[in-house]
């Protein structure tokens, strides 16, 4: 008997799923027929109509084939949540993401029970960490009531994890003739243009800016991956010399560094951007330590990137640094070191690349 199984359900959502959640009034409102009542009670569109994440019962395991979706349906599916439901305009975006990251993790639970190929989970899982890079800088002002950073990365991690396990096997046993031409284009045309690796390890590094596991997990792949990472993706490049800068506690190239990057791995940089800051202010205060000596604080507000000075001045607050309206004072003795990260206020915004959101999440 084989282990695998095999989805049949070909739409969004099982018949059995919608009918349930129509008889019972759980259906979203993105999943209503605007134009027909169920006995008084919302009736589901077919066509709008999601699987919802739902954890099986003890001892029981979801392996009806009709309630799960095979690959190009699950593709179809988030095709449809980031082209239809992650560009409305008719609500307040923290109720966009409530209802994509439920039923993006009711897709990771059907590519999990059927044991999808690595290629079709790698097809799968790559859109859904761009939106999780996406969101995270999208929400970064709620509070943790609407939006809670802390769960949001850790299925970000997870997805990044997975993508690089599944990376890493199809790269096993594969040995490639470096001085053939032909074998060298074939890789770089199936590493840029078929797949998002360069991308997703940029991501990884970003996510994991400055830790030494990441980076050695960069300069330790194959040889013939490294090559092309390194050689042939200026963005890939730019994140590795962006993490690396903040494993030497480089804040100058670090800031400066990720001003290159394009929009979504900005998104990934701008996770750590608190803490950053909250660092380079301890580093700061140590190095220019001085009673008599100022730092412009126009020229700190430019190195750390903050749009806003009054953001700066809430961080020198937080942490203790004596500052006017022209200048910093550091002292080390007067750093107050604390757990708290700097205050949100993030150097690059969204509001321009909503109506690219499809092309970003699924370029």
């Amino acid at each position: 008997m084989s282990d695998y199984i095999e989805g049949t359900c070909f739409l969004m959502c099982p018949d059995k799923e919608r009918n349930m959640r129509q008889r019972e009034g759980m259906l979203h409102r993105f999943e209503i027929d605007e134009n027909g009542q169920f006995f008084g009670k919302p009736k589901a569109d077919p066509g709008k109509a999601i699987k919802s994440f739902s954890r099986p019962a003890a001892g029981q395991f979801k392996a009806d084939p009709a309630q799960l979706r095979p690959a190009p349906v699950l593709l179809k599916t988030i095709k449809y949540l980031f082209t239809n439901i992650a560009t409305r305009l008719d609500t307040d975006w923290i109720h966009i993401y409530d209802f994509i990251f439920d039923r993006l993790r009711s897709v990771r639970q059907d590519i999990t029970i059927q044991r999808l190929k690595p290629k079709e989970t790698i097809q799968l899982l790559e859109p859904i960490v761009r939106f999780h890079v996406y969101a995270n800088q999208r929400l970064y002002e709620r509070q943790i009531s609407e939006f809670d950073v802390t769960i949001n990365n850790q299925h970000l991690l997870e997805c990044l994890k997975q993508l690089l396990v599944l990376y890493d096997y199809k790269d096993e046993g594969e040995f490639f003739d470096l001085n053939n031409s032909d074998v060298i284009s074939g890789l770089l045309n199936n590493l840029v243009l078929e797949n998002n690796r360069p991308e997703m390890e940029a991501i990884y590094l970003l996510v994991n800016i400055g830790d030494s596991t990441a980076l050695t997990r960069a300069v330790t792949l194959s040889r013939e991956i490294r090559m092309i990472l390194f050689r042939n993706n200026i963005n890939f490049k730019i994140a590795m010399k962006t993490s690396l800068a903040w494993y030497k506690k480089n804040y100058i190239s670090t800031f400066r560094l990720m001003q290159k990057l394009p929009p979504l791995l900005i998104c990934a940089a701008l996770i750590n951007l608190r803490q950053i800051r909250r660092d380079a202010l301890e580093i700061m205060s140590v190095g220019y330590s001085s009673t008599v000596q100022h730092y412009p604080i126009k020229r700190l507000q430019q190195l750390l990137l903050y749009q806003d000075i009054r953001f700066l001045k809430l961080d020198c607050s937080l942490f203790n640094l004596p500052f006017t309206s022209e200048t910093v004072n550091f002292q080390k003795k007067l750093f107050k070191s604390t757990e708290r990260l700097a205050y949100a206020e993030m150097f690059y915004s969204l509001e321009n690349l909503h109506e690219f959101l499809p092309e970003i999440l699924l370029p």
